[in-house]
This record gives structure tokens, sequence and C-alpha cells, in this order.
């Protein structure tokens, strides 16, 4: 009977729930380095495939242990995704094994990564975790204040046609990230007309107590602190950012 990884720790990031489990240091499927200048300076999308899971787990924790158990022929990456789960097993700070472009390449040593676990047969398990993903690489963008220039492909850094799923339609993915990432660093523009105002505060008030629904992108603008949830507190931070008055 498989025994399931336990997170050491559980956060929520703009409604994704990151489920943390970082390599030990001196594993030998890490690099056990800092990256180059100490912070991520991009962000790289793979896409690793859909696997037979066992029963009462996730594709995204079955790789994370995978990787923890040296299963994944000495990869490692920061952030496993998929339709339902996310696991993270490399801390932001330090490199991993990745991009295939050796011990010093940029790709290992200046990116974060994250590996999209897909299929390519567009069913709504793949399409959920393909929109994840981009949610999960706009919040880190925005983390980082670094553009949607900054986000790019496995196959940037090397030969290899990854993410195999994405490539093929890359420009409405990274159009979908970049929608994601402008609402995050505005903060409060819910209906996307590109400013803040009091409409946006209200969404968001409807949305704290039940009465609007919001998609996935709406939901990350609501979510001004950050903390996974809408709530009458967004909605007051909003308003007030809609007249002008800082919070802080």
């Amino acid at each position: 009977m498989a025994i399931f990884l336990t997170p050491d720790k559980v956060r929520n990031a703009y409604g994704i729930e990151i489920k943390e489990k970082i390599l030990p240091d001196g594993s030998k499927n890490k690099p056990n380095r800092k990256l180059t200048s100490g912070v991520p300076q991009w962000v790289t999308i793979h896409n690793t495939d859909r696997i037979v899971t066992a029963e009462g787990t996730t594709q995204s924790e079955q790789y994370a242990r995978a990787t923890h158990n040296g299963n994944m022929s000495g990869v490692s990456v920061h952030y496993y995704i998929d339709d339902k789960d996310c696991w993270q097993t490399l801390r932001e700070d330090e490199i991993g094994y990745h991009a295939a472009d050796g011990y010093w390449g940029p790709g290992n040593c200046t990116t974060l990564a994250i590996e999209i676990i897909m299929d390519g047969s567009g069913k709504d398990y793949d399409k959920k975790a393909e929109d994840r993903g981009a949610l999960l690489a706009a919040t880190l963008l925005h983390q980082y204040n670094l553009g949607i220039d900054k986000l790019t492909t496995h196959s940037h850094w090397y030969s290899k046609t990854c993410p195999a799923y994405i490539l093929p339609h890359w420009e409405t993915f990274r159009k979908k990230v970049d929608v994601h990432l402008n609402r995050l660093n505005i903060g409060g523009d819910v209906d996307g007309d590109g400013k803040v105002t009091a409409s946006d505060a209200r969404l968001a008030l409807r949305a704290a107590v039940g009465l609007e629904g919001l998609n996935e992108t709406q939901k990350a603008a609501a979510d001004v602190d950050g903390d996974g949830k809408v709530t009458a507190a967004d909605a007051r931070e909003i308003l007030r950012k809609s007249v002008g008055i800082d919070e802080g």
C-alpha cells in the first residue's frame, strides 16, 4: 500500500492550495544551490503526462512523491500542478534540475519551474489543469515583480518539445496568464475593465456573502490580501482603493 506524502505546510495563493514538501538539502536530485541572483528571473512552463495514480491520491502528489523517492531520473521542479492539486518540492530561491541546459545553464539557474500535468486530450480535467497552471504562473510573476515577458517554455532553454500540450497554443496560454497577471498587479479589478471602482467592491462583497459567483480570474482579482478567500475585508479594501484611500 502506497504511503502518501504529508505536506510540511499548506498555504493558499489566490485560490490555489499549495502543499509544501521541500526536498531535503543534500538530495541527489537537486543542485543544492541558490538561484544565480537569489530570486527568480523567469517562470518556465513544462508539461508532464498524466499517469495511473494510486487510489486516494492525485497526479501531483504522486509526482511529488516520486521526486522525493528519487524516481524522477534526477529531475526536480518547484511545482507540480494538476486539475485538483498542487505540490511544491523546491524552495523558490533554489535551483532545480528541469531545463536540461546544464549545471550552470540559465534555465536551471534563474527560473522557477512549473510542471502542468496533462495528457493533451482536451477533456475537462486537462483544461482545468492548464487554467490552474496559468493562474499559478501569474501569481509567481506577480510575487517577484516580473512581467509577462519573463514567462517562457522549457523549449526556450533546450531543444525539446515542451510543454508539448501547450506549445501549439502558447500565445493563447500566455494571454491567459497575462490577464491574471494584470488583474493581480492592479489588485481589485474584479470586472476586468482596467480600473478599480465601487462596482468591483460591490462584486467582491456579493461574492463574499454568497450572492455572486466569480470565475478564477475574478476571484484572484478580488482576493486583494491573497489569503485564498474573497471576504468583506477584501471588498472594503477595494472600495478604499476606488476612492484613492491607501490601506497602508
